[in-house]
């Protein structure tokens, strides 16, 4: 499983309403990459994303 595979079940899962405007490319498997892909959409959006991705390397 990739890590955007992860990040996008839990940008699903935690803020289910903003979910379309989290998620990232399937393929996609390094967190510079994802959250510069979130960012460029909004700063805030960028933050969650980064927490997100925190989130996932903590359950590791």
């Amino acid at each position: 499983m990739t890590l955007a595979e992860r990040y996008n079940a839990e940008a699903r899962r935690l803020p289910p309403h903003m979910a379309d405007d989290l998620v990232v490319d399937p393929k996609i498997d390094r967190a510079t990459e994802i959250d510069e892909i979130v960012f460029r959409r909004s700063e805030f959006l960028g933050g969650m994303a980064c927490a997100i991705l925190a989130m996932i390397e903590r359950k590791k």
